[in-house]
């Protein structure tokens, strides 16, 4: 389903693991240029800043073009704007199409371009078409499916996102126009509906067939902890529900079965830490960590200790002295932990690399040429022996 070469992909692994045991000292540069030369890789992939510049000049080519057309269309009334946007849309997904197959564009910028201008294409084109009187459940669902698609043919990690935002707009507007206790379980049905992303993330992660989804599964798991703690959160939940039922609270006036929420907003930030260590696992961890700062936004936002100059100072006075004993407990790796940058804790891998290119090349090396090979000459005799072998 991919648009990539599968091979390509396995070699551009290979080769991203080799650089870091170069990195590591682990492969000597001749080491590394034999792997590079075993695993070739035919893709376009800029650095970082041509990517965001590519980005930025394939919108303004695209948006240039459309403006072109659209003085062309512009007598035909709506119904030809929105011919024009659809076809558009599939112009723009042809065109990243052919950029990837045929140039061998990967991350280069200008297939994200050409991506996010098909989707707003046919998204636009169902807008004129409908007057934009759709019901938003039917504007979530057909996001919902271009970006899955978009995901499962280009693995792109910003399409991801927009694919588990689509989902939970798709639940709440199911919710929202279900009125009564539809609209009573939203929260819960978010925080379902995110823990279950979240488990089948973190369970095809596993499975070798995609691995080329890596990075789009991880950032998967990463909004799908966020918005399952949002779900949850005492103040999203409280302003939400304000808008939705048109409540009209008053400062300090809390919402029914708000207690709920409140041990939600202290207990998840807490757990996915726990888990996190439990599990070695560096997303829960990282995720825990940052939903604490929003844990405490939210307790000192209706509950005033202090001035949010005194909070936020002794916050980080607390946090830079936590950071401190943890490196310093972690010099020395503990519990399978250690403070070691990514470069230091890669270095088993590094190695297991090395071993593998010294094992091939040794293999090649201890081949006998076919000029070795050659016996006979011999004679032996004695004992009653006699003839030539």
């Amino acid at each position: 389903m991919i648009a990539y070469n599968s091979q390509t992909l396995d070699n551009l692994n290979v080769q991203e693991q080799a650089e870091k045991a170069r990195d590591t000292s682990c492969l000597t540069p001749e080491e590394y240029q034999a792997v590079v030369a075993a695993c070739p890789v035919d893709l376009y992939m800029p650095n970082p800043y041509m990517r965001i510049g590519i980005f930025i000049l394939t919108i303004i080519i695209l948006m240039f073009s459309f403006g072109l057309f659209a003085l062309m269309f512009n007598a035909g009334g709506e119904a030809a704007m929105g011919v024009l946007c659809f076809i558009f849309g599939a112009g723009a997904y042809a065109l990243a199409e052919f950029m990837v197959r045929e140039k061998k564009h990967f991350k280069s910028g200008a297939d994200a371009a050409l991506l996010w201008a098909a989707g707003i294409g046919i998204l636009s084109g169902l807008g004129v078409a409908t007057d934009l009187d759709a019901p938003g459940w039917v504007w979530c669902f057909v996001a919902l499916i271009l970006s899955i698609f978009f995901v499962l043919r280009f693995a792109d990690v910003s399409m991801i996102i927009v694919a588990h935002l689509s989902l939970l707009g798709l639940v709440f507007s199911i919710c929202e126009s279900g009125g009564g206790m539809a609209r009573v379980i939203t929260p819960f049905m978010v925080i379902v509906t995110s823990a279950g992303v979240y488990f089948q993330s973190v369970k095809l992660t596993t499975i070798h067939t995609y691995r080329h989804y890596k990075r789009c599964l991880q950032m998967l798991q990463v909004c799908a902890l966020i918005t399952l703690y949002l779900g949850g959160n005492y103040f999203v939940v409280r302003e939400v529900s304000s808008e939705m039922f048109h409540m009209d609270l008053q400062p300090g006036q809390g919402i029914p079965g708000g207690w709920i929420f409140w041990i939600l907003t202290v207990a998840l930030p807490l757990v996915y830490i726990y888990a996190g260590i439990r599990k070695k696992d560096r997303i829960l961890m990282c995720v825990g960590l940052l939903l604490i700062a929003a844990m405490v936004y939210t307790i000192r936002y209706y509950h005033s200790v202090a001035p949010i100059e005194v909070a936020m100072t002794l916050g980080g006075i607390v946090m830079i002295g936590i950071a401190y004993g943890l490196i310093r407990y972690l010099k020395e790796p503990r519990h399978g932990f250690t403070a070691a940058s990514s470069d230091e804790r890669h270095a088993m891998e590094a190695m297991q690399v090395e071993s593998l290119i010294i094992a091939q090349t040794m293999s090649h090396a201890a081949t006998p040429r076919p000029d070795q090979m050659q016996f006979g000459g011999g004679s032996g005799g004695g004992g009653g022996a006699s003839g030539d072998y």
